[in-house]
């Protein structure tokens, strides 16, 4: 019956106000029903009838014995868009819904029959609609209508169709299982805190990390309990701010985390985020963990093997390794692009845009060659491929650029078990690969230079002291075994004999405490070739740690002093005998000191004859020099061409030497003048002293670029010239041993010396001292050196590397000594210099 065809006049009052339903009723011929026509109908049906149609719930009535079907405008929509309706106005239920007869008409017989109610939740439902079966989720009740004389009359079903929901919550449980199993496949540990009620929940491995057991709910002082000590106000000032408000409601800290049962401590990567109605009202704070243990280990293992081999080579270099976590979900064998999360855009250095909705290897071709047939390998097997340390090369800069990860593509199965999309989880490794191999080589390096070491040395491992490592020298010379009967051993099962010796002992104690232990001249024996050789050791343990602090072996160090011990005890043999002639000796050096005194004002007198010797050669050898190179210019000017290549070569070494000669005869003269002399010590402005010597030194500055600053220098009691011999030597000296890829640059202060200073160098505490700074930023000179450079023709470079006669450092210390002053020097090779010069204000 087509209801548009039906005649609707105005109805029956207990149909009036009931909807399209009412009119259609009203409208149907029921002349020839089993009911009759309404007027006959029974009042309780007409009441039921009545506050069915009046509802906006979904109803349907079974009226009698025969479930004549009765429905209400709100359930219409549940029978589809056409077949049912309204064919199945007032027929029996079996002919309304053949396909329920076995399910839902027995139900509602036993409802009958019983008079008890039923109730249904999410039921599934299969019903012909729309043409054909389909699955249909209600949640429904039965129960029984009465009539007037309290009789069953029949079942009202009261219902709502729930299909669109169930299946909602299958795509949202299918969702909760590809992010539990993105979780799951990245290692996490989900955590959750709700700050109303300080509690706290956390994931099974969450709580595994943390020492609890699985599903218990705890305080957040518990859960902050297992975070180590040193990051406890970090993290709290991180969720306070977190809940606050600001940054965004977002929290992101790493830290340790300390089980409560097992003390392992591990390295976490937390973010969160806080829930909340409004920024003033958070309600909730949730997130994830990531053990980032490894990464931070690998880091550790790093920074603590470049401490070692610093030590040893001093050019480890420092590395920190990150490892980024990037999911992503594909749809189809186009791998079109329905998810990525920002780790792995970063990853891949593309925006969302340019990577969701599209397909993978049209965004990025340069993986299609290499991922393509891992990605068809897991639609054609339905299974997971997992890649460890995978290279490709993805573009960088406007460059490919190499770059390794670790990844799982695993299939999603959605229906009748084909896989519709893949889920992908990526881990870039790339700094850890290259640390990897940088850290080989450093090892090799490491391992290379040992065995190559003048000093013997070995690695022990493990508890049981196994020889990993013995150098040529301590193989050759200390052990008398080869590589193959140690390497790979247990100590003791090589040196049984040491097990009574102090050593065994000595190496477990390093191993428990981590401290070095070293000794001298100690006595060992090792039996070799079926003799007990004896040796006496200067010897070094070292301990060796691990990424995680632990003790795994000691480096062995040792230096035979066997002959240095022998020649010792002989020489104590001697000193009885010596004990008995320190009489004898002791007049006799009386006898020797008398003449000593005598010797003393000889060589006094020599010595001034000698200085005036100095002045006078230097002086007589200036003649004959002046010669040789007066010559050599003529040479030069008129003959030079004439000679061959070799004699040309012979001819500038003699230019060369003479000039050589000429600086070292100069040099000479000014080292022999650089004496006191009180007579002309006058008050002098050493700002003026600097001046005149930058003025000589002009055309030297200016080739050199260099930069030279002076800070208000005092006046003091000098002598004038040497003191211009003193900063000009200073300054050339800090220009010619600058670096030669940057310009030099110098720095000359001046400040008093605080009395304190003055009493602890033990100079004169009743005068005013001045100290003078001279810094560069030159090549500098090695520790060790800074009494040896002011010594007469002391050099630390070859005379090809920089000029000089090696006297000009001496002159300076001889002038100030002259002043009853201190000079001493303080540099680190590559670091610059810097002279300080200790000098009196007066000399009267």
């Amino acid at each position: 019956m087509n209801k548009d065809e039906i005649n609707m006049p105005k109805g029956p009052k207990f149909l009036q106000n009931g909807g399209e339903m009412g009119k259609i009723i009203e409208a149907y011929d029921w002349s020839k029903h089993p009911l009759g026509m309404l007027e006959n109908w029974p009042l309780s049906l007409k009441m039921a009838i009545s506050n069915m149609l009046k509802t906006a719930f979904p109803k349907f009535i079974l009226w009698g014995k025969e479930f004549y079907c009765f429905y209400n405008d709100a359930y219409r929509p549940s029978l589809g868009n056409k077949g049912k309706h309204p064919a199945i106005l007032g027929e029996k239920f079996e002919f309304a819904f053949p396909e329920l007869t076995d399910t839902l008409k027995k139900e509602a017989e036993n409802v009958w029959t019983t008079g008890e109610a039923t109730w249904h939740e999410n039921q599934l439902v299969s019903i012909f609609r729309n043409g054909r079966m389909e699955e249909v989720y209600w949640t429904f009740s039965y129960s029984v209508l009465i009539g007037e004389e309290g009789e069953t009359v029949g079942i009202t079903i009261t219902c709502i169709e729930t299909t669109e929901a169930v299946k909602n919550l299958q795509l949202l449980q299918e969702s909760e299982n590809q992010l539990a199993f993105a979780i799951d496949a990245a290692e996490l540990g989900t955590w959750d805190y709700d700050p109303l009620s300080n509690s706290f929940t956390g994931n099974d491995r969450l709580m595994d990390w943390m020492g609890f057991p699985k599903g218990m709910n705890i305080s957040m002082e518990q859960a902050m309990d297992t975070i180590v000590s040193e990051d406890v106000y970090r993290v709290t000032s991180s969720i306070k701010k977190s809940l606050s408000g600001r940054v965004e409601g977002r929290f992101k800290e790493r830290f340790g985390i300390k089980n409560k049962s097992t003390n392992k401590v591990r390295i976490v990567q937390a973010q969160g985020k806080v829930r909340s109605k409004n920024p003033k009202s958070p309600y909730r704070i949730t997130g994830t963990l990531q053990d980032v243990s490894e990464q931070v280990s690998y880091e550790r293992k790093l920074l603590f093997a470049n401490e070692k081999i610093k030590k040893e080579e001093q050019n480890f270099r420092n590395i920190v390794y990150k490892a980024p976590v990037g999911i992503a979900i594909f749809k189809g064998r186009e791998l079109l692009a329905k998810m990525a999360n920002n780790s792995l855009l970063n990853f891949f250095k593309k925006e969302s845009e340019e990577f969701i909705g599209k397909r993978l290897f049209e965004t990025i071709p340069e993986i299609k060659e290499t991922l393509e047939n891992l990605y068809m390998e897991v639609f054609h097997k339905k299974e997971s491929v997992r890649g460890t340390e995978y290279q490709i090369s993805l573009p960088y800069n406007g460059k490919l650029k190499s770059t390794y990860f670790n990844f799982i593509i695993h299939p999603i199965h959605l229906l009748e078990g084909e896989v519709e999309e893949v889920m992908m989880v990526v881990n870039e490794v790339t700094d850890i690969v290259e640390s990897k191999k940088e850290l080989a080589e450093n090892e090799r390096q490491f391992r290379n230079h040992m065995q190559h070491s003048p000093v013997a040395m070995a690695i022990l491992r493990g508890e049981d002291f196994k020889i990993e490592l013995a150098n040529n020298r301590m193989l050759n010379h200390l052990w008398g075994k080869t590589r193959e009967e140690v390497i790979g051993k247990p100590l003791l099962a090589v040196f049984p004999e040491l097990l009574n010796q102090k050593y065994p002992e000595e190496l477990l104690k390093v191993m428990k405490t981590g401290v070095a232990i070293k000794d001298k001249a100690s006595k060992v024996i090792i039996f070799n070739n079926g003799i007990n050789k004896e040796f006496y050791l200067d010897y070094h343990y070292i301990p060796l740690s691990d990424i995680d602090a632990t003790i795994s072996g000691v480096i062995v160090t040792a230096t035979d002093v066997t002959d240095q011990v022998l020649y010792s005890k002989r020489l104590e043999g001697f000193t009885k005998e010596l004990e008995s002639q320190v009489t004898l000796r002791t007049n006799l050096l009386l006898e020797a000191n008398e003449k000593l005194k005598d010797s003393v004002a000889k060589l006094k007198h020599a010595n001034e004859e000698l200085q005036s010797f100095a002045y006078v050669s230097s002086h007589d050898l200036q003649e004959p020099l002046r010669k040789i190179q007066m010559y050599s210019s003529l040479i030069l000017e008129k003959e030079y061409g004439n000679f061959s290549s070799k004699g040309k070569g012979y001819f500038e070494k003699i230019t060369f030497a003479a000039g050589r000669m000429r600086t070292l005869i100069d040099d000479l003269l000014s080292f022999s003048r650089s004496t006191d002399d009180v007579s002309k010590y006058e008050m002098v402005d050493f700002n003026e002293v600097v001046d005149q010597v930058l003025e000589d030194m002009a055309p030297m500055i200016e080739e050199s670029e260099a930069k030279i600053i002076v800070k208000n220098l005092p006046m003091a009691e000098a002598i004038f010239f040497q003191m211009r011999q003193v900063f000009s030597n200073l300054i050339s000296n800090a220009i010619k041993f600058s670096k030669k890829d940057s310009r030099p640059e110098i720095l000359i202060s001046a400040s008093e010396v605080p009395e304190s200073r003055v009493q602890l160098m033990n100079l004169n505490h009743n005068k005013k001292y001045f100290e003078f700074l001279i810094r560069d930023n030159g090549i500098g000179f090695p520790i060790g050196m800074e009494n040896k450079i002011f010594e007469v023709f002391q050099r630390l470079h070859a005379k090809h590397e920089y000029e000089g006669t090696g006297i000009g450092l001496a002159i300076v210390k001889k002038v100030i000594n002259n002043h009853c002053g201190l000079v001493n020097a303080e540099s680190k090779e590559g670091e610059g210099a810097t002279i300080k010069i200790i000098f009196p204000s007066q000399h009267s």
